[in-house]
């Protein structure tokens, strides 16, 4: 018996009234399916702002303590998912929690040709619960569903996923989410590609005016026509004034403006992108490009952002490498001397899973390079402390 399971949690934060957190333990054909159609359905027709978790999570373990993770997580609601196999087809058990004691508990019978019948029955649930007013025509369609098995089926073991699919699924919102920036590069009719998301959304959702967000600042990449990345930060604008609460709208956002040159702007929404993807070291890692313009000014915030990333990931080896390569520049040699130990250990880890778990020539070389590298510093740094 396969068992699959989804656990979402939906917590408040600054920018919006609800966040939904998804905890995942398998990355399979159903469970893809399920997870990318419902977390797409939400982000487009209602306020929820998705986030993800790597977390792995037992069905029963959840549930026994929702309440408690719940309240951890500062959530609103949580919903917890168990998929099995029934008889000649799948059983969806779910539940729906809030922070107010008010737990719904339901179960949907299907067939692998009629999961969006259960997508659709948790939606509709979900939705009524919060008070969601959404159109029927919003819903998973049956031929939406249909025409995504097989991408949904080849898309973890196929690097060429977007060419195989592209022909068949071009009108399908849940498969253009995916690669949209790739669809304006790669399409040679941007206005069809429109018109194909548009009989999905209307001209009123967020994610129209993120659509021609992108169209602009591609346009802007080919043609530098300063109009463009105008238009671009006007939709893009508008499509954060929708959604607020969308950490890839305020990235996007500060993308167009960095390359209009304009910093300061640029800064500021990646700052709000971070606020909303807290763990997102990418995000960081961008602001610290930005920052790293001018070092004197902003040397403090760049020891606040690598402190950041390494709280997040204590292994993450360049950003351990940037601060002790910080602190050695300004002569804090105790602290350089600190963070180029923890450097060691973090390089180590990585050979460790070189080694053991994920063989790969090339990073092998890297990572005994930078050990050796390494401990040639942490031997100077010991001599300069004496």
């Amino acid at each position: 018996m396969k068992i699959f399971f989804i656990f979402l949690l939906i917590t408040t934060i600054t920018f919006a009234q609800n966040s939904v957190m998804v905890f995942q333990n398998n990355s399979d054909y159903m469970h893809r399916a399920i997870y990318d159609l419902l977390t797409k359905n939400i982000f487009l027709y209602s306020h929820f702002k998705i986030i993800e978790t790597k977390e792995n999570n037992n069905y029963n373990q959840v549930k026994s303590k929702i309440k408690e993770l719940s309240a951890k997580n500062n959530s609103d609601i949580s919903i917890l998912y168990n998929i099995k196999t029934f008889g000649d087809g799948f059983l969806l058990n779910y539940i729906i929690y809030n922070n107010s004691n008010r737990w719904y508990e339901n179960e949907y019978y299907f067939r692998e040709t009629n999961m969006f019948n259960a997508v659709n029955k948790v939606l509709d649930d979900f939705y009524k619960m919060n008070n969601v007013n959404i159109s029927r025509d919003n819903y998973i369609k049956e031929d939406e569903y249909i025409s995504l098995i097989g991408y949904y089926s080849d898309i973890m073991s196929n690097d060429n996923i977007y060419n195989l699919f592209y022909s068949f699924h071009k009108d399908n919102i849940y498969f253009n989410m995916d690669y949209l920036e790739y669809l304006f590069v790669n399409n040679g009719n941007a206005n069809d590609l429109i018109s194909d998301i548009l009989k999905t959304i209307d001209k009123k959702n967020h994610y129209y005016f993120y659509v021609l967000g992108i169209k602009y600042y591609n346009d802007y990449k080919v043609n530098v026509i300063y109009d463009d990345i105008e238009k671009s930060i006007l939709n893009y604008e508008e499509a954060i004034k929708l959604k607020p609460n969308s950490y890839l709208y305020n990235e996007k956002l500060a993308k167009a403006y960095l390359l209009k040159n304009d910093y300061d702007n640029a800064l500021k929404y990646y700052e709000n992108a971070i606020i909303l993807s807290d763990n997102n070291t990418s995000l960081i890692k961008e602001v610290l490009g930005i920052l790293n313009r001018d070092f004197n000014k902003n040397a403090n915030k760049i020891i606040e952002y690598l402190n950041k990333i390494i709280s997040i990931d204590n292994n993450d080896d360049e950003a351990i490498e940037e601060l002790a390569k910080l602190y050695e520049s300004i002569g804090d040699y105790e602290n350089a001397y600190l963070y180029y130990n923890k450097l060691m250990e973090a390089v180590n880890y990585h050979l460790y899973i070189i080694n053991n778990e994920k063989p790969n020539a090339s990073l092998y070389d890297k990572y005994t390079a930078k050990k050796n590298r390494t401990q040639t510093k942490i031997k100077s740094i010991e001599n300069r402390m004496k």
